[in-house]
């Protein structure tokens, strides 16, 4: 619920699909009308959450539906809990599903609470279990237990019963497009600097692509892969689908730019050489930003990304040395990610450079070491991140604590009370204050300088001076000097 104009793009997907089967379906999303995150966003955020959650129930009291799907992630628990209850209350009939990554990790955890307001559990891709379960649930049938990828609590055992794994979709095309009609797509793509960092554009996300073979120990991709049924977890819409998506989201809905949101979308290197390919004959001069692994890239892509308007690659970084770098099995080094920056300003593509600090073994030198290649790279963009020990991330599995379900909403760095959690989950071997480091150098490594050089090419003025919308710009302004205030000062 804290994201910069993101639209809830699992539920995009998941309703496109069910509607191509012939279903009746309907989004509520209750977007943040408050954009910038102050001290004051920070500090009034649970009592904008509960008016958010009052909303969202006073629309489904006017439904008439038999079955709700909500997505969850770890620290989203307490309200997901809250929202079922309240469906419940509102339509005793209903039958309450819950997606997500959560669920999928620990799909019994949803049954934990006495009243046990959740009725199934979804674990992996939705759109072809959510379609099956919701056709059982239409025809009456109370009888899970045949749907794949799901779980469920049985009364008459009194226990918690996990279907066998659903094989994922491995042809992504085949799904449908998300439903973006049915969510508020001119407030999504509201011109402002969130979707492709740093730059007033605007722009959507869309997705690339699904799965990642990476193993880091910070991150839940590896737990999640495993918890697949199988199949070929690894997958990219082919660079066809994708551009008829971007043309299709700039003509029905006046969007002038587009990050692709999966982690890894230069993972099939033909597949985004086509892409660029298609972008570049159809003249569709759209800027566009993606998030990608240095060991993906090389010369010949990225010259072929920028000539088809990547403006700029996010990549998750992390560490400072080698060693630093082995021991969250990164499986990247720092000669790479040095050659692979220099290559983007080369081609002038801007780098976004995240970094990532209260890691297990960390020393002071770790942290030096970052700031160091920090000053090698010359990255336009710098996120400096505090690790959380997320449930799922190898960290959290190995770490000696584990949190209960009413720790999980303070987890969010959005939370007013985050710091509690973070004073109990100190893995470094430093008493460096990581949330303060990380706002100093935050400010000391984002200049100016390079926001302005943008600003002022003729490749932004192009994408203006074409746009449908440029009173959008014209508004989007006063986001963008509120974002620079607060960052800087």
């Amino acid at each position: 619920m804290v994201n910069h104009y993101r639209p809830p793009v699992a539920l995009l997907y998941i309703a496109g699909y069910l509607r191509k089967q012939g279903l009746s379906v309907r989004i509520i999303d209750v977007p943040m009308k408050e954009t910038v995150r102050t001290k004051a966003f920070y500090s009034n955020l649970l009592q904008t959450l509960q008016g958010i959650e009052d909303e969202m129930v006073r629309q489904f009291k006017s439904l008439r539906t038999k079955v709700v799907g909500i997505t969850c992630y770890s620290t989203e628990y307490s309200e997901v809990m809250s929202l079922a209850r309240r469906f419940k209350a509102a339509q005793p009939g209903v039958t309450v599903v819950v997606g997500g990554a959560h669920p999928t990790l620990y799909p019994e955890s949803l049954f934990d609470e006495e009243d046990r307001p959740v009725d199934v559990v979804v674990i992996g891709d939705g759109e072809l279990t959510m379609h099956e379960l919701t056709a059982a649930i239409l025809r009456g049938n109370p009888d899970y237990s045949a749907i794949k990828g799901i779980a469920y609590y049985d009364p008459a055992t009194r226990q918690v019963v996990e279907t066998p794994r659903r094989e994922v979709a491995e042809d992504l095309d085949a799904i449908s497009f998300p439903a973006y009609d049915l969510v508020d797509m001119d407030y999504y793509a509201t011109a402002s600097p969130y979707a492709i960092k740093g730059i007033l554009l605007r722009a959507t996300h869309v997705l690339g692509g699904r799965g990642c073979p990476s193993a880091c120990t910070f991150c839940v991709a590896k737990k999640v892969r495993a918890a697949s049924g199988g199949g070929k977890y690894l997958r990219m819409r082919s660079a066809c689908s994708l551009f008829e998506e971007v043309k299709m989201l700039r003509d029905n809905y006046g969007i002038d730019a587009f990050l692709f949101l999966d982690d890894l979308f230069a993972l099939n290197k033909p597949n985004v050489l086509e892409f660029c390919s298609l972008m570049r004959e159809a003249k569709l001069d759209m800027p566009w930003s993606c998030i990608s692994k240095v060991t993906l890239m090389d010369e010949e892509m990225l010259r072929a990304m920028a000539a088809a308007g990547c403006i700029q690659i996010e990549f998750g970084v992390e560490r400072g040395s080698d060693r630093a770098l082995r021991l969250i099995k990164k499986g990247i080094t720092v000669a790479q990610v040095i050659e692979v920056f220099d290559l983007c300003h080369k081609y002038g593509i801007r780098t976004y450079a995240n970094m990532l600090i209260n890691l297990p073994e960390e020393t002071e030198e770790d942290l030096q070491d970052i700031l160091n290649l920090l000053k090698r790279l010359r990255s336009e963009v710098v996120a400096l991140n505090t690790f959380f020990p997320y449930p799922g991330t190898e960290i959290y599995d190995l770490w000696d604590q584990k949190f209960t379900r009413e720790d999980l909403p303070l987890l969010s760095f959005a939370h007013p009370r985050c710091a509690e959690i973070l004073e109990r989950a100190r893995f470094g071997k430093h008493q460096v204050d990581c949330l303060k480091w990380c706002e100093i150098h935050m400010r000391k490594f984002n200049k100016l300088a390079p926001y302005v050089k943008f600003y002022l090419s003729p490749r932004y003025w192009r994408t203006i001076l074409r746009s449908r919308h440029k009173a959008s710009y014209l508004a989007g302004l006063s986001i963008l000097f509120r974002e620079f205030v607060k960052n800087k000062f």
